[in-house]
C-alpha cells in the first residue's frame, strides 16, 4: 500500500484518522495521531513508515468482522483482512463493479472513479446541465456535451472533453457530499472546521460547496456500521490518488 500512502499529506492523515477515530470501535486513534505528529516534526521514511503501518492496520481492522479479528488474533494470525477485500466489499455496498487485481492504489482509483460517474449518471439532466456549470463549464458547452453523451460517462471522456481542474471538481462534490451523509452532517462540518483550521490549503482545495449534501445522490442501503468508515475511507484514498495523478497529468499538458 505503500504506492497509495506515498501521495497523502499530513492534511490527508488528518481527515483520515478523523474518520476513523469513532466510540464504537476499538480503533487506535490516539496512536495514529501521535504517529503523525513525529512525521509533521521530522518526515523521515521510517517516521512515515510506521504511520503508514499503523494506519494500514486500523483501515484492515475495521474491514474486519469483530469475532473474526479476534479469533486470528488468538490463533496467532494476521488478524485484520486484505485491504483488497476492504476495497472489494466497499464496491459492492456502492453498487460499483469491483475493481481488477491490482495495487491499492489502482483499486481506489478504479472504484472512486466507477462511483463518481455512476452518481453523476444518477442525476436528472437539469441537475448534471447545472453541476457543470457550477464548476465552470459554458451552458453551451455542457448542454452538447450532455446531449452526445447520451447518459454515458466516464472519467477519461470527462477529462478530455473539460479540464482537469471541472472534472476534479466533480470528483470532489461527489465524495465529499457522500462522505457528509455517511458521518452526518454535523459531524462532518466539525471534522471539515477541524482539518482546515490547521490546514487552510486543505480548505481551498476542497471547495466551499463539495461536503454540502444538496444534491441528490443515490441513498446507501448499508448493511453494517463499518462500513460508515470504510466507505468513506476509500474514496478519499481514490480521491487523494486522483488528485495526484490528475496534477501530474495537468502539470504535463
Amino acid at each position: 500500500m505503500q504506492d497509495l500512502f506515498a501521495v497523502l499529506t499530513p492534511a490527508d492523515y488528518t481527515f483520515l484518522i478523523g474518520l476513523i477515530d469513532s466510540p464504537f470501535n476499538l480503533s487506535r486513534a490516539g496512536t495514529l495521531r501521535r504517529l503523525l505528529a513525529d512525521v509533521e516534526a521530522s518526515d523521515t521514511p521510517e517516521a512515515r513508515a510506521a504511520l503508514n503501518r499503523r494506519l494500514e492496520h486500523e483501515i484492515r481492522y475495521l474491514g474486519s468482522s469483530e469475532v473474526l479479528y479476534w479469533a486470528r488474533y488468538a490463533f496467532g494470525q494476521d488478524p485484520g483482512v486484505p485491504f483488497s477485500t476492504v476495497v472489494r466489499d466497499v464496491a459492492r455496498a456502492l453498487k460499483v463493479e469491483p475493481p481488477r487485481p491490482g495495487t491499492a492504489r489502482e483499486q481506489v482509483e478504479y472504484v472512486t472513479s466507477q462511483y463518481v460517474t455512476q452518481q453523476f449518471a444518477s442525476l436528472p439532466p437539469e441537475e448534471q446541465q447545472r453541476l457543470l456549470e457550477e464548476l465552470g463549464v459554458e451552458r453551451e458547452k455542457a448542454a452538447a456535451f450532455l446531449k452526445r453523451s447520451a447518459g454515458v460517462f466516464a472519467l477519461p471522456l470527462l477529462i478530455q472533453t473539460f479540464s482537469t481542474l471541472v472534472v476534479e471538481g466533480l470528483i470532489k462534490r461527489v465524495i465529499f457530499g457522500t462522505i457528509a451523509r455517511l458521518i452526518g452532517s454535523q459531524l462532518a462540518r466539525r471534522l471539515f472546521q477541524f482539518v482546515a483550521g490547521r490546514f487552510p490549503w486543505w480548505l481551498a482545495w476542497v471547495g466551499p460547496a463539495a461536503w454540502t449534501v444538496s444534491i441528490g445522490w443515490t441513498a446507501l442501503d448499508l448493511q453494517g456500521p463499518a462500513l460508515r468508515q470504510t466507505i468513506p475511507i476509500v474514496l478519499y484514498l481514490g480521491l487523494c490518488s486522483l488528485r495526484e495523478r490528475m496534477g501530474a497529468t495537468g502539470a504535463a499538458a
